[in-house]
């Protein structure tokens, strides 16, 4: 260490100089700090092992409902599932290391900070003994420093000053014009100054040497307490050094045996794959190895009839269709005796819970009827529950649909008008009547209109039998419900 001649310590980077210790003091903060670091540095690792299983997971998901689907078959079909159950294992190994990793290493770490940090208002308590040791060993010495400065100032003032004046009395010996009283004025104060030269530099001279003969004392006491700093140092990094040790058996997979044995299952998995095995299986299922039903000569039987509605419906069945036998077409009967009952009850009405025609055959008749050449209806095979009404209605609105699509108004189901007049003899104008909804009605088939209650539209057509009308309701037109609007 040097002072320059203006006073100033010279521009030094030692540990010796006064102050420089606070760079092993910030050393303590710092190691609390890089515990933040590291624990952070798991915690993100963490999650993007909890991501990637996640991902694995996804992925098998998708192939799986891929693979259930699929053509692919057999053996070949359990090398593909052999794939996805080493993603599984993968994952799972992966959600296993990042929950060690925390468990294990991210826990011992805030356990360790916390045991040897100790945080206080404004510091660390460990922060501020290593600052308060090392400022009281080094206060002693810098106090001597600091006289030697002031004291090495003095004197090189002093030089100054008896240079300058040495050289005023040289020059005043050589000039005539100065008096010899001057002359001796000037010759006292070098005198004096030279006087104050030799007083300074006994000054600094002693101040020096107190300060080099404290140097020991001073080299000891700031050793003790920078020894106590790094033994606090050392522990942590050991700390750390078992702590890397600790995360490299979480993140290191090759010692897992689990690990090994996914892909000792998944070679085996793929050695498996047999292409005659496969292929004879899909001989047998798919192939000239199945079994056949061949056609065999069946007698006509008249009793059953298949009727395939040309509209999707509401009924369930194996084939779409209902099953309708013995049947006795009396349009007058059957006909007349239901024109007074709509065939779309009011929502009140929907609301009994029809009887289940699902597994069993009725003959079905209509309780109004006065006379018994009427319809018999046999209802079977029906896929959810159907109320009696619903096949009769449906049967005779298919019969007047059909009628109304043919040309000319032809009938198509023999002989006689199906539509009676208007009960109050009333023919609808050109442009129909304006009627009102009173209820929602939705459509059960593609050839019906569907409203909500208080809509507005237009009816184009007569009621016919079966109390359905004939309405136009913007672009749509359809069959709905007579008993469903009001005339506007």
């Amino acid at each position: 260490m040097s002072v320059n001649d203006d006073g100033q310590l010279s521009s030094s980077d030692s540990f010796w100089e006064v102050g420089r210790y606070m760079r092993t003091v910030k050393r303590c903060d710092n190691g609390y700090q890089l515990c933040n670091h590291l624990r952070k540095l798991i915690e993100e690792r963490n999650e993007i092992e909890k991501k990637y299983a996640a991902m694995l997971t996804e992925w098998t998901k998708k192939w799986n409902n891929f693979l259930d689907k699929g053509p692919e078959y057999g053996t070949t079909l359990g090398a593909w599932k052999g794939v996805l159950t080493e993603a599984d294992g993968v994952a799972e190994l992966h959600n296993a290391m990042a929950e060690k990793m925390m468990d294990d290493v991210h826990t011992k770490i805030k356990f360790w900070q916390k045991e040897n940090y100790h945080k206080s208002m404004m510091h660390f308590k460990e922060t501020k003994e290593f600052e308060d040791n090392f400022r009281k060993a080094q206060k002693p010495w810098a106090k001597r420093l600091a006289k030697v400065v002031a004291t090495k100032k003095d004197y090189h003032v002093a030089c100054k000053t008896e240079k300058s004046t040495a050289n005023q009395e040289n020059n005043s010996r050589a000039d005539s014009s100065v008096s010899q009283e001057q002359l001796k004025k000037l010759q006292d104060k070098l005198k004096k100054c030279q006087q104050e030269v030799e007083n300074t530099r006994e000054k600094y001279t002693a101040a020096l040497n107190d300060l080099n003969s404290y140097n020991a004392k001073y080299i000891e006491d700031m050793t003790e307490v920078y020894k106590r700093s790094q033994d606090f140092e050392q522990k942590r990094i050991d700390f750390f050094k078992k702590i890397f040790f600790q995360l490299h058996a979480c993140l290191d997979l090759s010692v897992e045996s689990r690990f090994s044995q996914i892909y000792t299952n998944l070679h085996s998995t793929i050695g498996n794959v047999d292409p005659n095995k496969d292929l004879k299986w899909w001989s047998s299922t798919h192939g000239v190895d199945m079994g056949m039903n061949w056609p065999a000569f069946e007698e006509y039987s008249p009793e059953l009839q298949s009727i395939s509605k040309r509209a999707k419906s509401n009924l369930g069945s194996a084939d779409g269709g209902i099953m309708i036998t013995s049947i006795k077409h009396s349009r007058e009967d059957s006909y007349g005796s239901y024109s007074e009952q709509p065939s779309a009850p009011p929502p009140q009405q929907q609301q009994q819970q029809p009887q289940n025609y699902k597994t069993q055959s009725s003959t079905n008749s209509y309780a109004s009827a006065p006379r018994n050449d009427m319809d018999r209806f046999y209802v079977t095979d029906f896929a959810s529950p159907v109320p009696r009404e619903f096949v009769c209605v449906w049967t005779l609105k298919s019969m007047l649909r059909a009628r109304s699509e043919s040309p000319d108004g032809e009938n198509p189901f023999g002989d006689g008008d199906m539509y009676d007049e208007n009960e109050e003899g009333e023919e609808p104008p050109s442009a129909g009547w304006m009627v009102r909804a009173l209820y929602d009605y939705v459509r059960a088939e593609d050839d019906e209109l569907e409203f909500k209650a208080g809509d507005v539209f237009l009816q184009v057509a007569l009621e016919d039998e079966m109390g359905w009308c004939r309405g136009k309701k913007g672009e749509d037109i359809g069959f709905y419900p007579k008993n469903y609007v009001e005339r506007i």
